[in-house]
């Protein structure tokens, strides 16, 4: 396959020769439910004064900055995470060049939970609130637009937490997602605070099982038949006494199959939210509507995929085919791990949908 070349970054500046040259192995785990994560392992060796190489300059201090890139199939350097220096492990090993050093951190929301606060956002929309908390962090802000949840003198959204924790209860009662990851060729990290993004073109095609155009390997698919259901949920208007309802039977997000999986289940699941401290049907009806959105995606796919297949991230659509009529087709890939060598590059995946059997109009060429 030849050698795979990545960089390092210091903050804005690339990282020291010494530091690169002693790296063995690259993990980064990206994500839409959480944050993601890296792990550098590098080697080390005990220097002619007593100590030891990478450890003697003592550079990855707690919070450094860390950038990781890796070159696409055009040889242009992609970013894959900005991460956060949050803990080191050391093994020192008696024999010859066994001894490791393990750096691990977190993308910048472990900035965001490093303090809880207290703070009202009076007449903000939950996605203007996203808006404003992401950046203060610099980080580009990619929210949806959202209705007015609390307005004076009704009352007022309060933020009791760290900013992430509290970003993600509003993106969770609203059916949203809410990541941090970096644009590919800036580098720049974006907020995100949508739904899942289930239009447009796929940013792969996994072929499974189809002799030489075989592209992925240790594919699986896993069918919660049961997890999809319908929510209902009601609360009393403080002011009117009047009962407020929030009712979602179904889900409503583009399905990507002809058979949203929800509509396979007869008699559908029914749950009722409850303890939500939410008043009105304004409130209530978008917590149901996301309780449905979210547990319709109960149609998993795992598997493993070389560089070939591109640089992939979470957020985006990929396309599979050569898994039968019912499991062929689009899904929304929510988790990408990448395993990085001197001359490897390893990409595991987790990708959902919300349907079964493929729809005819899937793109199964590479874009």
């Amino acid at each position: 396959m030849g050698s795979v070349a990545f960089s390092l970054t210091f903050g804005p500046a690339p990282a020291p020769a010494e530091i690169v040259d002693a790296v063995q192995e690259i993990e980064v785990d990206a994500s839409t439910d959480m944050a993601s994560v890296f792990r550098l392992r590098l080697g080390i060796a005990r220097t002619a004064l007593g100590d030891w190489t990478v450890l003697q300059e003592d550079v990855f201090r707690p919070l450094l900055p860390l950038g990781i890139r890796i070159s696409n199939e055009l040889g242009i350097p992609e970013a894959l995470i900005n991460g956060y220096v949050s803990a080191q492990h050391v093994v020192y090993s008696e024999e010859p060049g066994g001894s490791v050093l393990e750096v691990s951190g977190m993308d910048a929301t472990m900035l965001m939970n490093l303090q809880e606060k207290v703070q009202p956002w009076p007449n903000m929309p939950d996605g203007a609130i996203a808006a404003a908390i992401f950046g203060q962090y610099a980080i580009v802000p990619r929210t949806q637009p959202t209705s007015p949840q609390l307005v004076e003198p009704q009352g007022t959204t309060t933020q009791r937490g760290t900013d992430i924790r509290f970003l993600r209860r509003l993106a969770a009662r609203n059916g949203f997602e809410c990541y941090v990851q970096p644009e590919p060729l800036t580098g720049l990290d974006t907020g995100y605070f949508q739904p899942p993004q289930l239009m447009g073109l796929p940013q792969a095609v996994f072929n499974v099982n189809l002799g030489p155009e075989t592209n992925v390997a240790e594919f699986r698919v896993r069918y919660e038949m049961t997890a999809p259901t319908g929510a209902i949920t009601a609360g009393i208007d403080v002011s009117t006494k009047a009962i407020q309802p929030g009712i979602a039977p179904a889900a409503i997000e583009t399905p990507l199959g002809i058979e949203p999986s929800l509509l396979r289940v007869l008699p559908p699941p029914v749950v009722r939210p409850a303890g939500t401290g939410l008043m009105n049907a304004g409130e209530l009806q978008p917590l149901a509507q996301a309780v449905a959105n979210r547990s319709s995606f109960a149609v998993v796919a795992e598997g493993t995929a070389d560089r070939q297949v591109g640089i992939l991230r979470p957020g985006g659509l990929v396309n599979i085919r050569g898994a039968g009529r019912v499991f062929n087709g689009s899904y929304y890939l929510t988790r990408v791990s990448h395993t990085i060598t001197r001359d490897s590059h390893t990409q595991r995946f987790q990708a959902r949908r919300n349907a079964v059997t493929m729809t005819g109009a899937e793109v199964f060429v590479e874009v």
